[in-house]
């Protein structure tokens, strides 16, 4: 390889993009201070959904990150809490029930307290971490949706790595402009997700109620790649086969998951997709151990590409190890179990 910087991902093979990811994936030294190894906020989680951001953000921390906060609603943040004391927890948002009395008596608008009671809470996080998650478990709620929009802008205000995920892809299919344009993005959708923005941005007038997968994945390709440029952000569509696409370059990982569908594997995919971003975002970039940026030196845009790679293969993996171990029993917490252990036959060879 060139001493250069990386050109090109899409002709190398799976071997070769997960030798890649390695690169920047830290050694673990004693000279680190805590927090140079990953620091990343998880937003989500609403009283009906509090497993989703808790399977995000274990899942940065089975994999390795130093530090992880969820900022969630009020009603999410006690349960949250009592699944483990590992994680740091906000219950900083407010849902339209909680927050009623207080504009009827304060006169406040719904933006004033947003403003002056939330975005101050939040922002104090935000200015601490390296990467954000945003979307898993947040509900449809109309003020946690704004609230949604409001952060959006602080974390572009901060050029912040932002991983979109559930109903924050659901808003985003409703107000494409919150992230257009914003390269430090990367969307994961599942097949409606992706055909719920893709017809939003297109104004497709012939879009079915039932997804249509398409005739070859050749075809969803140039969808998948029609909808990067649109945004110019990484998008990973998942699938049996993961279409990954930002600008020229595809990445297909073709692994083999769990045969068993069960909510929150999504989730744990963000948590992994995100340290790993967190990794070759800060400590590879900052070059915290000696090497860190040995030929071939990777760019911005190849670091998001193989975060998103190598988190799919981390979290296909577990998922067909845990399979294999429960088979139909198997659940989303099982599958933690196997993080460590796919994460040493992936990258500790």
């Amino acid at each position: 390889m060139s001493a250069q910087l990386l050109t090109t991902l899409s002709t190398k093979s799976r071997a070769e993009l997960l030798q890649l990811t390695k690169k920047f994936i830290p050694p673990l030294l004693p000279t680190y201070y805590k927090g140079q190894c990953g620091k990343i906020v998880i937003i989500g989680g609403c009283e009906d959904y509090t497993g989703a951001p808790y399977f995000s953000a274990h899942a940065t921390a089975q994999l390795g990150c130093d530090l992880t906060h969820v900022i969630c609603e009020l009603g999410a943040g006690t349960v949250i809490k009592s699944y483990s004391p590992d994680l740091m927890v906000h219950p900083y948002l407010r849902d339209s029930r909680f927050l009623q009395n207080k504009i009827n008596n304060k006169g406040w608008s719904e933006r004033e307290f947003l403003r002056d009671e939330v975005l101050p809470k939040v922002n104090s996080i935000l200015d601490k971490v390296q990467v954000v998650v945003v979307g898993p478990g947040f509900g449809r709620d109309e003020l946690m949706l704004l609230s949604l929009e409001l952060i959006l802008k602080e974390i572009k205000k901060r050029n912040l790595p932002v991983v979109l995920d559930a109903d924050a892809l659901y808003l985003l299919s409703l107000k494409p402009e919150l992230i257009k344009g914003y390269d430090n993005a990367i969307l994961t959708p599942n097949l409606i997700e992706f055909k719920r923005i893709y017809d939003s941005v297109f104004n497709n007038s012939k879009a079915d109620t039932q997804f249509q997968q398409e005739k070859s994945e050749s075809e969803l390709i140039k969808k998948v790649q029609s909808l990067s440029n649109y945004f110019n952000c990484t998008i990973l569509h998942k699938g049996a086969n993961d279409i990954i696409v930002y600008q020229d370059e595809v990445l297909i990982n073709e692994d083999q998951g769990s045969n068993k569908r069960v909510g929150g594997q999504g989730d744990s995919l963000t948590g992994m997709i995100s340290t790993l971003l967190a990794w070759g975002t800060s400590a590879y970039k900052q070059q915290i151990w000696p090497g860190a940026k040995e030929p071939p030196i990777l760019s911005d845009s190849q670091i998001k590409l193989l975060s998103v790679y190598g988190g799919c293969c981390l979290t296909k993996l577990s998922a067909a190890k845990a399979f294999k171990e429960y088979g139909r029993s198997m659940q989303t917490s099982d599958l933690h179990k196997f993080i460590h252990p796919s994460y040493k036959e992936l990258f500790d060879v």
